[in-house]
């Protein structure tokens, strides 16, 4: 009976307790896959980088023999999970706007015009967490910085700052983008001077507004804290 204790405790697992609710993450290493479900079967979303940190949602599932976290509001993706051996966590100021991401909106400052600067955060927070992440793949292209503006797209709002991507990493620059964008498409195709019109358009092109297609991206924008019903 002694024998059989002794070989049953030393069989058991240790088990890192999960970090709770809202608990800041941050990323511990590069080029880490951001999944849309636990498993290395879900659909890579995303990859960030050593430093980039999180908003732990509170989801925990042990699957192909890695433990795999729930995070908030990862570019652009309001639920994702990445395994846990790439977090690490972090003080909650680590996640506030400007300094990793996690979803809540901040107090940046951006270029007027007729978007409202609250509405620029909120778009802003939903395409990057509002920080300079750089390009990822995306529908067929490249999107770039903090709004994930594409080369198109910035040819459109008139080609501002020194090149396309050094714009687009650049919050005033950005910024001016997509005030530019909004000011030569928004009233040419009939949007309504609002949030809703602007974010829609934001992400659908200049008949964006009008498109079904935009409807889920503008309902996840108004998922981050401050931006349900902006205006």
């Amino acid at each position: 009976m002694m024998f059989l204790a002794v070989l049953a405790a030393s069989s058991v697992a240790i088990v890192t307790a999960a970090p709770a609710t809202g608990t800041c993450m941050c990323v511990t290493s590069s080029a880490v896959s951001v999944r849309d479900k636990a498993g290395l079967s879900g659909h890579v979303v995303a990859t960030v980088g050593q430093g980039e940190c999180y908003i732990f949602n509170g989801g925990v599932l042990t699957v192909d023999g890695h433990i795999w976290y729930e995070l908030q509001n990862v570019h652009g993706h309001a639920r994702v999970w990445v395994a846990s051996e790439f977090l690490t966590a972090s003080a909650a100021s680590s996640c506030s706007a400007g300094s990793g991401g996690g979803g809540s909106t901040g107090s940046h400052t951006f270029a007027t015009g007729l978007v409202s600067q609250q509405c620029l955060e909120c778009i802003c927070q939903q395409e990057s967490g509002c920080r300079p992440i750089g390009c990822h793949f995306d529908v067929n292209s490249d999107s770039c910085g903090y709004f994930q503006i594409k080369n198109d797209y910035w040819t459109d709002c008139g080609r501002p700052g020194a090149s396309w991507k050094a714009c687009a990493d650049d919050l005033h620059c950005a910024s001016q983008c997509v005030q530019n964008y909004m000011k030569r498409y928004a009233s040419t195709y009939g949007c309504a001077a609002t949030c809703e019109s602007y974010a829609r358009e934001h992400n659908g092109g200049p008949r964006g507004c009008h498109s079904s297609s935009t409807l889920g991206y503008w309902h996840e924008v108004q998922r981050h804290t401050g931006c349900s019903g902006v205006h």
